[in-house]
């Protein structure tokens, strides 16, 4: 099996709002390998778009680390 092309190991993301911090991840980790067809479902405000803007580098994560290839993006 080959090296994975994105590797997101325990994901958390939150936001302030005022003085309380709402959680959109908690822990969310997985592997793509090269070819792989990888589909986010799930209802709305479950984080879905915050994961993919942290994968894309459009968003920095709270805590957790992102590899793309073999360069760590957090």
């Amino acid at each position: 099996m080959t090296n994975p092309i994105i590797v997101v190991d325990n994901i958390h993301k939150s936001y302030l709002m005022g003085k309380e911090a709402v959680p959109a991840l908690r822990g969310v980790s997985l592997n793509i390998q090269a070819g792989d067809f990888v589909c986010l479902m799930g209802p709305s405000g479950s984080g879905k778009t915050t994961l993919l803007n942290i994968i894309g580098g459009l968003d920095k994560p709270s805590r957790g680390h992102i590899v793309q290839k073999t360069i760590n993006i957090y």
